[in-house]
């Protein structure tokens, strides 16, 4: 039987679905393909038209940026009985429970492992993980873009702004890189993941957020030294009916596997009860690596696999209940304060260690901080 698909989002993964379809999916006829414009449309399968996009498919690939009008026309994919699969993780952070409600309703599939960790399997994974384990919890590289620029200054010794900038000529960044540098990209893909895991949905804002943009050279230099390497980590981890969750600069010791994940890869690692930890490292963006993520998708609807998703479980966001030890760096701050454990001054950069502390605590010592000296980055460390 064939299978009659339509394309939403023509851009670089899009044009990567499209190529693997023709080259390796026989049995899959590409039926539509939506773009911006007229002059876009190369043949009679391309249409600036919602309401011919979605005429006469079984299912739905989108890859487009943003939520709208992505949410609209899935949506109304759903409700017509199309399997719709997605790599777009800001629509599916923000509807994620009402897009499997749907889909439930409709006796169809909402699929999207490529929203997060590329061409890494993580989504059936981490599906497949929670049949037998609790998932106690999940914390990763998501964002090739921030490892990217971390890894270059660390190996290369370049600043920053140079990485960033280096970053946005190969692609690996935006004009506006803020989603990347900020964390929002990332905090959308551990509150996907944490959602999965733990069958319970906390909004991606309730997440602790940390920028990476206020890290210097000086930083890594010294806690290299120190036996410690930077890297910008995803992380949630549950108690009871509580968890925690945050994106933020973390040091890892450098004999860690985490460690040593370079260029624009990721990682991603789960802890279950009788599986213990398991990992996944590979390439977490590109054109080919996430087309191939949503092949796999698209193949599965095609072999009836259906995955069993529920989020039948109520969490509360506690940022009381862990404690971490957390290095600031700043400029000018004096850190004469009963939080601090230790400091020291390197090349006119101040770097102090707190004691034990809850993250709730961090938020507004941190808070006090900026007030005073913007140029203040905050790194947890990693327990030994």
């Amino acid at each position: 039987m064939m299978i009659k698909v339509g394309i939403l989002g023509y851009g670089t993964v899009g044009k990567g679905v499209v190529h693997l379809i023709e080259e390796r999916c026989s049995d899959i006829e590409i039926k539509h393909i939506l773009v911006r414009s007229k002059e876009e449309c190369l043949d009679d399968h391309f249409t600036v038209d919602f309401d011919v996009l979605l005429e006469d498919i079984d299912v739905l690939m989108e890859m487009i940026v943003g939520d709208s009008p992505t949410y609209e026309t899935i949506v109304r994919a759903l409700s017509k009985g199309i399997h719709v699969i997605t790599s777009n993780k800001v629509t599916v952070a923000a509807h994620l429970q009402e897009y499997i409600d749907l889909a439930t309703k409709n006796h169809v599939q909402f699929r999207f492992e490529a929203s997060v960790g590329g061409g890494i399997p993580w989504i059936e994974s981490c599906i497949k993980a929670k049949r037998v384990d609790q998932i106690h919890s999940i914390k990763g590289i998501l964002n090739g873009t921030t490892n990217y620029i971390l890894d270059r200054m660390a190996k290369e010794k370049i600043d920053f702004d140079v990485c960033l900038q280096e970053a946005k000529r190969l692609g690996y960044a935006e004009a506006d890189p803020s989603a990347d540098i900020d964390g929002f990209d990332v905090q959308r893909k551990i509150m996907i993941s944490s959602s999965l895991a733990y069958e319970s949905i906390i909004p991606f804002e309730e997440y602790d957020c940390i920028s990476l943009r206020k890290i210097k050279l000086v930083d890594l230099e010294f806690f290299s030294k120190k036996g410690y390497t930077i890297k910008y980590i995803g992380f949630s981890k549950t108690k009871g009916n509580q968890m925690y969750g945050s994106v933020e600069p973390v040091l890892i010791r450098n004999d860690s596997l985490f460690a040593s994940v370079d260029k624009n890869n990721n990682m991603i690692e789960l802890y279950g009860d009788s599986i213990g930890y398991l990992q996944f490292v590979g390439q977490g963006a590109g054109q080919l690596p996430t087309a191939n993520a949503m092949i796999q998708d698209l193949l599965d609807i095609v072999e009836h696999k259906v995955n069993k998703i529920e989020f039948d479980k109520k969490l509360n966001m506690d940022k009381t209940m862990c404690k971490f030890t957390y290095v600031f760096c700043a400029n000018q701050y004096q850190f004469d304060d009963e939080i601090i454990k230790n400091k020291i001054e390197v090349d006119g950069r101040r770097i102090a260690t707190s004691k034990p502390i809850t993250p709730e605590e961090r938020n507004e010592y941190l808070n006090c901080i900026m007030q005073l000296d913007k140029t203040c980055v905050c790194l947890r460390k990693e327990e030994d």
